[in-house]
């Protein structure tokens, strides 16, 4: 059966995707007939919880706000990234029970809303939005799908000079035509990205995104990179724009990252590696992820310990920041 695609949430039910019509107001929201032939238990929640099925006509007008705002060749992108999205909310619930699976079902709606329309999960609530747009290539030989940020709301000229770093970031011309020209792995290549935006102000934008690659082997790779974006002047932030002295900075944090991930591996059961080195990836910027009330280092699988154990962050606010960060620098956000 061809998918039938809506401006709703997309789910899948007997092997078709149908739209969960909602009307009402947040008091009084109630699921449409479609309930009746709800089955997953993700879908079985959204029609007996009005909370939740609020929040999930609110996500569900997102959609279809910024599907009439794309250009026809992305709605497709846009719909496979949907579709990716109810698997990964799923899966992402799946292990949980009673008012957890629901809280669960709850926040990852919301944050599925939010990126839809472009809010990051903190800032000011007047900045300018990011809203995605999609890029989608696919062969014989390969499968590219991309997301990324565009910005709205701001001068055309900054806009312009943000979506043209961020396009060089994830389609990069060379990125692009040495993924193309990658033999055949025996599958198909592919090559995936997403993002999130961890804060959004005026000023300073933070975004990171997740890049997925498989050209063959055992599993695909799995890397993240940071994005702190001047929206002011216009320019992608160095780490010297944010610390004092640079040298110091990664001397100490990479030393707080150290003891902070050792404590997480005793406490979960794996190990870093013995010569694992934190400063490199402290002193690279594109692992700084900057929120409200702290920076996110992001280590990556084989960056200090084995692509088994997966990614990890280490976490420090900005009052653990203070000593270091430049007095009249981006960092800490208003």
């Amino acid at each position: 059966m061809i998918a039938e695609e809506t401006c709703g949430s997309v789910w899948v039910l007997g092997g078709a995707l149908i739209t969960a019509a909602l009307f009402g107001g947040a008091a009084a929201a109630q699921p449409a007939p479609e309930c009746a032939r709800a089955k997953m238990p993700s879908e079985k929640a959204i029609c007996a919880d009005p909370e939740i099925a609020e929040i999930d006509a609110a996500m569900s007008r997102a959609y279809a706000a910024l599907k009439a705002s794309l250009p026809t060749e992305q709605q497709a992108g846009l719909l496979a990234d949907q579709r990716h999205w109810v698997g990964h909310r799923d899966a992402l619930c799946s292990d949980k029970q009673g008012r957890n699976f629901v809280r669960c079902l709850r926040d990852a709606t919301e944050a599925r809303r939010r990126f839809l329309t472009g809010e990051p999960t903190s800032g000011a609530a007047d900045a300018a939005r990011l809203p995605p747009v999609f890029h989608e290539a696919h062969t014989d030989r390969y499968e590219i799908s991309v997301a990324y940020p565009r910005l709205e709301g701001e001068s055309k000229a900054k806009g312009l000079v943000f979506d043209r770093a961020v396009r060089d970031l994830v389609l990069g011309d060379k990125v692009l035509v040495e993924y193309r020209e990658l033999p055949p792995a025996g599958s198909v290549n592919s090559y995936t990205v997403s993002y999130e935006i961890p804060y959004l102000d005026e000023r300073l934008a933070s975004v990171v995104f997740t890049t997925s690659t498989y050209t063959g082997g055992a599993h695909p790779n799995s890397a993240r990179e940071s994005l702190i974006f001047d929206l002011v002047s216009g320019r992608r932030l160095e780490l010297s724009d944010i610390v004092t002295e640079p040298a110091r900075a990664v001397e100490e944090l990479a030393a707080r990252c150290r003891r902070q991930l050792a404590a997480q591996a005793t406490k979960e059961g794996w190990e870093l590696f013995p010569d694992a080195d934190f400063a490199s990836v402290v002193r690279d910027i594109k692992s700084w992820a900057p929120g409200k009330d702290a920076v996110e280092f992001l280590f990556d699988p084989y960056s200090v310990a084995p692509h088994a154990v997966g990614s990890h962050e280490c976490t420090v606010s900005y009052r653990e920041l203070a000593t270091l960060l430049k007095p009249d620098g981006p960092l800490p956000p208003p």
